[in-house]
């Protein structure tokens, strides 16, 4: 749940940056700190939900040792 919540803040932060660089004479230097940023919470978010996918495949996978043990 708070990768999701992450990953909605990471997006409305791209979006942000691109509305900022359409607003921005492009070229500039803040133009290419925008899109660095854009580029930066874009991955972030990628990686984050990646993360998520990977813990909900091991959450659903039986626990060997449990079993063994048990």
């Amino acid at each position: 749940m708070v990768a999701h919540d992450l990953v909605n803040k990471l997006s409305a932060i791209v979006g942000h940056c691109h509305l900022l660089r359409e607003m921005t004479e492009p070229g500039t230097e803040l133009a290419k700190r925008l899109t660095m940023i854009g580029d930066l919470a874009k991955s972030a978010a990628k990686d984050l939900t990646e993360h998520q996918r990977e813990l909900r495949e091991a959450m659903r996978k039986p626990d060997k040792h449990r079993r063994l043990a048990g």
